[in-house]
């Protein structure tokens, strides 16, 4: 190894220019290092600290304790002119491993000293908001020290691993193309997402040092964005030499200091120059590069025409947006190796590995490269990602289904229908679990008619005197079923393999002992690693302990009962943006986040009891702001009144029915209305199924089926298209199906649209002829283990509308945001769910929609934290969601676009249109409605 004399970096044997500060290694007249410099002595015992206006040396050997004791330093991974990398761990998140960058600055005039400290800010700013799965995240920064000799770091998440840079001095040869253009593939999905950032990234250091393939998920990560820059106005200052690059990767516009997005392209061309031929740039004159082929045979005539493309001197020459060169690259991977290089084949997780796709596939379709531009495909691609249908019976052993119920698939109900129907359901529920033919029906705990703030007959009202403050359960008068607020003090979820554990914690926490409960909810995580009750508990002790500032969310859902496993999917959408935020500081001044959990129960009344006790909370504590929920359209309309008479906004994340909308100024939702995906279904079936009548399943008393039949009713014939059969029904009772399906297609319908629920269709999947029409529906026919074996001859006759897809951001030809990447990490940190993805490493609709619905609590409480305030009040939070108005304010959600009208309901949301294959899965087909935020 060799120390560059300016920076004192160790740089491998044979190399002419330092890999950090980019200056000749032996130069006439260089610098001697003494003997008795701080920099002399080994950087694994020695750290120069020469931050705030004075130079010193201090100590972090192994062992050393930073920020009260938190971070544990292993070693030194490097030191440059400008910082040090320290590997450490965490120990509040059980040791995790993680990079904590310290500032080291050699300048002592105190101008320059303050610079290098603004740099070093900027850097942290710029990695804080910067969220790619790709990118290491950042999850803490801090100062130590006092005035005049201030010490200043950045914490980040560690990507075990081995930098490129390190493989080709070990191997010593070319990499294999196929291999690195996968790299570079990946890396240019990085370089599409920062060249989107208001203003443009521009990273200019992209060079084999800095680009880690991951040990676990053998993927290129961008790593030292310590010279990394927003791409605004040039001016004298950006001509300084931190700026410059590495020699033999950064382009000639770069020393003069004009960088654009564009000049990272030239450095990852320079990169992969090196990777194919061996032929390292920093040991030859700068910018001369010659043909990739004539140092390496083997390598294809395209992957030569695209260096030579990216390489021209002349930046307007280049390829003009990641993008371009992305979809160039993906080209050559797809036509010479028959695999797919869109990001989304290896970020989902849940897909596979990355295998040949179909020439009409994603991968080969046109994207039009517009620089700094989110691309989409200009038509639909043909072909798109399926989701197999499990087994009859659904996902035995899922975590969150009740006790007794393990061999009954998880439920996804979307409303309610009348309760003196419990009896009858009951019965029906039984038969159903004894003949193992249908998931259980969608009719428990639905929509009752009714106003907001009304109160079912027989349900308690008054909160018993043991809560005082808010926070506590008690058992349900209706339903029997443990309902209140937790702070972590009351377990709810309790029917998984880690329920005991969780009741426990809760225990230990409300007898003072937050140590223990830590430890118990950690020992619950290792049993079940997807129960996001026991994380946000535990995240919300990380709060608590840091001392800095924070909001509270309550997250109202159902946690008990049949419908227990909606309540898990909601709490971890939640969670995952609750930690996106907290990792990522997204909040100004330091605010973090905490949420409470409201479980209402199967009972719609007992969501008005609830509410009542989150508005008694909100009264003890002023850090309580708002409430995400509630999943069911009949717990939303009961929860209503008593939030908006305490002025408590509540945004919901599935709630559809059209009574909600302008229910209340104080209500909004990121789900459309059951009018809106009734209208997606009906431009459906109208220009893809080419239907001009239809027959109608409807339940004309039951407030879901109801409102979507009479909504995509009212379309189709605005349209100039007949509705040729209206079959009444009733929810769940089907004995009837097969005279009305003989009596609808008597008329000669072009297609059927059953305005009900999957356990329902699967009946009349079941009876309908093989040779009958179509089948078009609403969310609720979503239920992966709803469907009994006797409809599969069927299956492919079924579509249906959701509202969000796992697979529609491949769809739309987008780079999946890290959202899926977190999801998986979250909730399958050791990849042991490849068999059964769903609720581990990849997520359902109602995941999604409750992740959007916190971002757009948590975005509009950012918007509303202005100049240094770090509280607000509700009322404060309730302002800023009625801001969230109108395409240049919109929210980038995981299931589109989110703005909200004056009604509280999303305008424009997007929906997917999903079908069953002949095989036998889910195949999302096309997107309605506006998904990307700016390209409607």
């Amino acid at each position: 190894m060799e120390e560059c004399p300016f920076c004192k970096t160790q740089n491998r044997d044979g190399v002419r220019f330092c890999s950090n500060c980019g200056k000749e290694l032996n130069p006439p007249n260089a610098p001697v290092a003494a003997a008795s410099s701080a920099h002399a002595a080994p950087i694994s015992q020695t750290i120069a600290n020469t931050v705030g206006g004075s130079i010193g040396t201090h100590v972090l050997t192994p062992g050393s304790r930073l920020q009260g004791g938190r971070y544990i330093i292993k070693k030194v991974l490097g030191q440059g002119g400008m910082g040090a990398a320290l590997l450490a761990t965490d120990i509040r998140l059980d040791s995790k491993p993680v990079v904590i960058k310290e500032l080291i600055s050699d300048n002592t005039d105190p101008a320059k000293l303050q610079e290098d400290v603004r740099n070093f800010k900027r850097e942290v700013a710029t990695l804080a908001h910067i969220d790619h799965p790709l990118v290491p995240n950042v999850t803490d920064h801090f100062q130590e020290g006092s005035q005049g000799n201030l010490r200043y770091f950045m914490v980040q998440e560690y990507i075990e691993g081995e930098n490129l840079e390190e493989r080709m001095d070990r191997v010593n040869q070319p990499m294999k193309e196929r291999e690195a253009l996968s790299y570079a593939s990946q890396v240019l999905d990085i370089l599409d997402y920062l060249a989107q950032q208001t203003p443009p990234i521009v990273h200019r250091d992209i060079k084999p040092a800095n680009i880690i393939i991951g040990a676990k998920d053998k993927r290129a990560h961008l790593v030292d964005f310590g010279i990394a820059r927003a791409d605004e106005t040039r001016n004298a200052k950006r001509k300084q030499t931190s700026a410059l690059g590495t020699p033999g990767y950064a382009p000639p516009e770069q020393y003069q200091g004009n960088a654009d997005p564009r000049s990272d392209l030239y450095a990852l061309a320079a990169t992969m120059h090196h990777l194919l031929t061996n032929r390292d740039p920093r040991n030859h004159p700068p910018f001369s590069y010659p043909p990739a082929r004539a140092l390496n045979p083997q390598l294809s005539p395209d992957i030569e025409k695209v260096l030579t493309k990216a390489l021209t001197n002349d930046i307007n020459q280049r390829y003009q947006s990641a993008a371009a060169m992305k979809q160039a690259i993906d080209e050559i991977l797809l036509k010479n190796f028959g695999m797919s290089g869109n990001m989304s084949s290896y970020t989902l997780g849940t897909s596979g590995p990355i295998t040949a796709v179909n020439a009409t596939g994603p991968a080969s379709t046109v994207r039009q490269p517009v620089q700094a531009q989110p691309t989409r495909p200009a038509t639909p691609p043909p072909i798109h990602p399926v989701t197999p249908l499990p087994p009859t019976g659904g996902y035995q052993g899922t975590p969150y289904q009740p006790a007794g119920m393990m061999n009954q698939p998880p439920q996804r109900p979307r409303q309610q229908s009348h309760i003196g129907r419990n009896l009858v359901l009951l019965l029906i529920v039984v038969i159903l679990i004894i003949g193992g033919l249908f998931a259980i029906p969608y009719i428990n705990g639905r929509l009752h008619p009714q106003t907001a703030g009304n109160v079912t007959p027989g349900v308690t009202t008054t909160l018993p005197k043991t809560i005082t403050n808010g926070i506590g359960a008690f058992k349900s008068s209706s339903s029997n079923e443990l309902i209140g607020v937790s702070d972590g003090t009351v377990a709810f979820g309790t029917g998984g393999a880690d329920g005991a554990l969780k009741q426990q914690a809760a225990t230990a926490l409300k007898s003072g002992d937050p140590s223990s409960a830590e430890t118990l909810w950690s020992q619950a995580l290792n049993n079940q690693s997807n129960d996001a009750e026991a994380l946000i508990y535990q995240e919300d002790q990380n709060v608590l302990s840091s001392g800095k500032p924070y909001i509270t969310i309550v997250v109202g859902t159902i946690l008990t009962g049949a419908n227990a496993s909606v309540g898990q999917d909601d709490l971890q959408g939640a969670y995952t943006a609750q930690k996106e935020y907290n990792d990522g500081f997204k909040l100004p001044n330091s605010v973090l986040v905490r949420l409470l959990v409201a479980n209402a129960g199967t009972n719609a009344g007992d969501a008005n009891t609830v509410a009542q006790q989150i508005v008694q909370a909100a009264q003890s504590d002023k850090t309580i702001v708002g409430v995400m929920g509630w999943p069911f359209s009949s717990h939303a309309l009961d929860a209503i009144g008593a939030l908006a008479t305490a002025h408590i906004p509540m945004v919901s994340q599935t709630a559809s029915s059209d009574a909600l909308t302008g229910k209340s100024s104080y209500f909004f939702r990121v789900a459309p209305s059951n009018q809106g995906q009734a209208i997606a279904g009906a431009q459906y079936v109208e220009k893809t199924l080419h239907a001009k009548t239809a027959a109608l399943f409807i339940d004309p008393a039951n407030s879901y089926s109801a409102s979507l039949g009479n909504d995509f009713k009212q379309k189709f014939t605005a349209d100039g298209n007949t509705i040729v059969a209206t079959e009444n029904y009733t929810v769940g009772q089907t004995s009837t199906f097969n005279t009305l399906i003989q009596d609808a297609l008597s008329k000669n319908p072009s297609v059927i649209y059953f305005s009900g629920y999957a356990s329902d269709v699967g009946t009349l999947l079941t009876d309908l002829p093989t040779s009958g029409p179509p089948i078009m529906g609403g969310d609720a026919l979503y239920e992966l283990g709803g469907y009994p074996t006797s409809a599969r001859a069927n299956f492919n006759k079924l579509h249906f509308t959701s509202f969000a897809y796992p697979d529609e951001w491949r769809i739309a030809g987008i780079s999946e945001p890290a959202f899926f990447t977190e999801y998986a990490q979250n909730f399958d940190p050791n990849k042991t769910h490849a068999n059964n993805p769903y609720h581990y490493s990849r997520p359902d609709s109602d995941a999604m929609l409750s992740y959007d619905a916190m971002l757009a609590l948590l975005n509009a409480s950012g918007n509303a934290l202005t100049g240094t305030k770090t509280s607000l009040t509700a009322a404060d939070l309730q302002q800023s969601l009625t801001k969230i108005s109108g395409s240049s304010v919109a929210i980038q959600g995981v299931s589109g676009q989110i703005t909200f009208g004056p009604d509280g309901n999303p305008v424009n949301k997007a929906f997917v249109i999903i079908q069953v294959t002949p095989d036998n899965a889910l195949q999302a087909i096309s997107i309605q409605g506006c998904y990307k935020k700016g390209a409607c």
